[in-house]
């Protein structure tokens, strides 16, 4: 038993269980042997109701969509059709002897409801699953992304010797105003990297010395790739290991570093060309025509992308550079016809998914502005309105459709100067209502597209210290949220609603994307947190210690996952020149797709059922 605890304790899903827990879980093994070629299970076999895990020995599972993945101990069997008992649709092969531990999914769906641990842990595996998922259907074939490494690596990388201090290291950097070096031998072999972090890790933690070695306490085994490597291969590699630097070797030999600004600074100048085109614009109509090419850039961000959050942040940095663009050009009208420059200070803010920069390709107009609070005179505020309604039908005319709920700037409700707003935000922060809950659920998330900042970032400072000094209004924003579900019902089976047509399918935001927002952004307002952006979100979350760095992969994976649905199928509704929807029909997505769809929605109402517990909202 001593051994099966051992072996037990290192896989991800029991290392945060106990001792007792542990011995719990082992008294529901079962033990199960294959031979060489001995099939475990074929694809279309009926579910086992038994989850395996390897223990000894070495097997191959070949997927429908022809990936085949090698199975070795401490890797689970049959997780996916524990969580919706549905047939199996793969096959699994040994390619050895193999000893396999089984946990019947009557105990294990036991254990799972008792031992928030193991639940965590295997929400882990599940994350893993749609990352590999998500990295091997789609092909990169951007030009940005497919360029090799030695295409824009720094060369030749900054090394020292295998004997010099931390101290000599440490002077070595700051005079050459460098972040890392690589640490090499007589034969100018790579051994590892430093960076200030390593030094500092040495000193202050394992108590070494200034005149220690590098090799000896900071020299840290780093990625490596060779010259010919893809960008997108290296982006990948530098996310999933949360890296900040890659070094390019050749025989094991140093030519140069690439880092992730490195790669950032390659993608921008890729795109660089279409903004500059866009600020050039010196008309409405112009904007149209740009506009019209939404398709082809949101391909391209795709294409130029590996991740879907990545892409949808450059379709919509498009959209902003449009949208900007038309103010500026309202403004030059207005001065054309004698209207003149504006009276005072204001800014012109954007709310919903342009504010996170998670535009789709048809978003409309949700707008608004904050004006300085010297206004007076009713000449002025005229002017002010007078700019506001023709910028929204400026923004109409070029393809952002109004708002249907009249949520714009020309509209009294979004047009107010910056006491009034904080005025209004002070109101509904102490007397919290279900419709002023959704009207924050909107207009929180806000983002400054042209005017001055400064006005943007009091109003901000203004909701987040308020909501501190009374978050109550927090909790009704929970419960707002809530009546919005993840799609996934009994079994962990995908939950569908019929649409016009007939046909069974789930509106992916709603029922998916919209509810990570929704959470991410209540925990950010909850924590002082002053990003917008769903994915930053997630991040800052971790890195202040709020929420565990598994948990979070799985959280943000799983929006990933449905972003890329999402991204995918509104463009092949454009190019089959179908109305746009986010409406996803499950039976036309492949095994894969449809196991990876229910395992995020899985995830996303388990985050769900997070945040309403934290906030202590009960849902009937």
């Amino acid at each position: 038993m001593s051994n099966i605890i051992e072996f037990l304790s290192k896989l991800h899903p029991f290392q945060d269980i106990s001792k007792k827990e542990l011995e719990r879980v082992i008294a529901c093994l079962k033990y199960k042997s294959l031979q060489p070629n001995e099939y475990l299970f074929q694809s279309g076999e009926a579910y086992h109701k038994t989850v395996y895990i390897v223990q000894q020995g070495k097997l191959e599972q070949h997927r429908r969509s022809g990936q085949v993945l090698t199975l070795e101990p401490g890797d689970f069997i049959g997780l996916a059709n524990f969580m919706d008992t549905s047939p199996y649709l793969s096959s699994v092969k040994a390619l050895t002897e193999v000893k396999l531990l089984s946990l019947p999914a009557t105990e294990l769906q036991e254990l799972e409801s008792i031992c928030p641990p193991l639940f965590e842990g295997f929400n882990r595996i599940i994350a893993k699953y749609i990352r590999d998922r998500g990295n091997t259907p789609r092909p990169v074939t951007s030009h940005a992304l497919c360029l090799p490494a030695r295409s824009i690596m720094k060369s030749p990388l900054a090394t020292c010797g295998e004997n010099v201090t931390l101290l000599e290291a440490y002077e070595l950097m700051r005079k050459r105003k460098i972040g890392s070096l690589g640490v090499t031998n007589q034969a100018n072999k790579l051994l590892g990297l430093i960076n200030f972090i390593s030094i500092a890790d040495a000193m202050l933690i394992q108590g070494a010395k200034a005149d220690t070695s590098v090799l000896e306490v900071a020299c840290k085994k780093n990625n490596t790739v060779s010259p010919d490597t893809p960008m997108w291969q290296i982006e990948e590699i530098q996310h999933d290991q949360n890296l900040k630097y890659i070094i390019v070797v050749e025989d094991n030999e140093p030519v140069g570093v690439i880092s992730q600004t490195d790669i950032l600074n390659n993608l921008i100048a890729h795109q660089g060309i279409l903004f500059a085109e866009i600020s050039n614009a010196t008309n409405f109509s112009e904007l149209a025509t740009f506009y019209q090419r939404v398709g082809h850039v949101a391909s391209e961000a795709r294409e130029n992308n590996h991740r879907a959050s990545a892409a949808i942040r450059n379709i919509s940095e498009f959209h902003l550079a449009l949208q900007r663009r038309c103010i500026e050009l309202t403004l030059q009208t207005m001065k054309a016809d004698g209207l003149g420059l504006p009276p005072t200070k204001y800014a012109f803010i954007l709310m919903g998914s342009a504010s996170r920069k998670e535009m789709m390709l048809n978003p409309d107009q949700d707008n608004a502005i904050i004006l300085a609070d010297n206004l007076e005179t009713d000449a002025d505020k005229q002017w002010f309105q007078t700019f506001c309604e023709r910028v929204n039908a400026n923004l109409d005319a070029i393809g952002y459709i109004l708002c249907p709920g009249n949520i714009m700037a020309k509209n009294n409700m979004f047009h107010k100067t910056l006491k009034q707003w904080k005025q209004q935000i002070t109101h509904i922060v102490h007397l919290p209502t279900k419709k002023a809950a959704r009207w924050a659920n909107v207009f929180f998330d806000f983002y400054h597209l042209h005017g001055d900042n400064e006005l943007a970032t009091s109003l901000s400072k203004h909701i987040i210290e308020e909501l501190k000094q009374h978050p109550r209004l927090l909790k009704m924003m929970v419960e707002d949220d809530a009546e919005g579900q993840a799609a996934v019902g009994w079994f962990n089976r995908l939950v569908t609603r019929r649409d016009q047509s007939g046909k069974n399918k789930i509106d992916i935001k709603r029922n998916g994307l919209r509810i990570i927002a929704d959470a991410a952004r209540i925990y950010a307002l909850k924590h002082g947190i002053e990003s917008r952006n769903t994915t930053d979100r997630l991040t800052a979350l971790v890195r202040q210690g709020l929420f565990n760095a598994e948990s979070m992969k799985s959280v943000g994976a799983s929006f990933e996952e449905l972003l890329d649905l999402l991204l995918e199928h509104q463009l092949c509704q454009m190019r089959d020149n179908q109305k746009l929807d986010k409406l996803i029909d499950p039976e036309t997505l492949s095994p894969l797709h449809h196991e990876s769809l229910r395992m995020a929605m899985r995830t996303i109402k388990q985050f769900q059922e997070k945040l309403q517990a934290e906030f202590d909202v009960v849902i009937f």
